[in-house]
């Protein structure tokens, strides 16, 4: 029953979902609209569509299991470290992370030994960001941008959520038939 009571509560984890979904997608659209220029010369118009359906399928499952790490962290870490101030902490672990991720993605076509390079230095900066969430977490001034930040970014699920079901549903439906 004491991990029923650890989990945070709905009004805690929609903010943090929110900026997940915010640098996921957000990530996304831009690399899409980076490549559609090229995608238009050799596929048409449903193909892109295609790419389209499957990157916000992928998006969605995507954000849901970094939620799930951060609810994880949440239940698993202290109370008193990150139960206290999910939102902030929270969000701003998602960011990192996030930010880290989409950082070794944009070196992945740069560096030579790409592999090697990240499996020396992720414990490193995992340790490192774990450290800045939590004195982040400490300083109400940027506690409370943090969590403003999070509750505006709630609009976002407004538009990413149904169009990421619709995406689903066509998905299953062109895998199935």
């Amino acid at each position: 029953m004491a991990i029923y009571n650890r989990i945070p509560k709905k009004q805690e984890i929609l903010p943090v979902y929110a900026v997940i979904v915010l640098m996921i997608y957000g990530w996304t659209i831009l690399k899409f609209n980076y490549n559609v220029t090229g995608w238009l010369y050799f596929l048409n118009i449903g193909e892109i569509f295609d790419l389209f359906t499957y990157s916000m399928t992928v998006n969605l499952l995507e954000s849901l299991l970094v939620l799930l790490g951060v609810i994880a962290a949440g239940i698993v870490l202290p109370k008193k470290w990150f139960g206290e101030w999910f939102v902030a902490r929270g969000a701003s672990l998602s960011m990192l992370v996030l930010g880290l991720m989409m950082y070794i993605a944009d070196q992945f076509n740069i560096k030579q030994y790409y592999l090697s390079e990240i499996i020396r230095w992720s414990p490193a900066i995992l340790v490192l960001i774990g450290f800045v969430v939590y004195f982040l977490g400490r300083i109400q001034r940027t506690r409370t941008a943090i969590e403003f930040f999070a509750d505006r970014a709630i609009i976002f699920l407004y538009i990413a959520i149904p169009v990421s079901l619709i995406s689903l549903v066509a998905v299953l439906i062109r895998n199935i038939f």
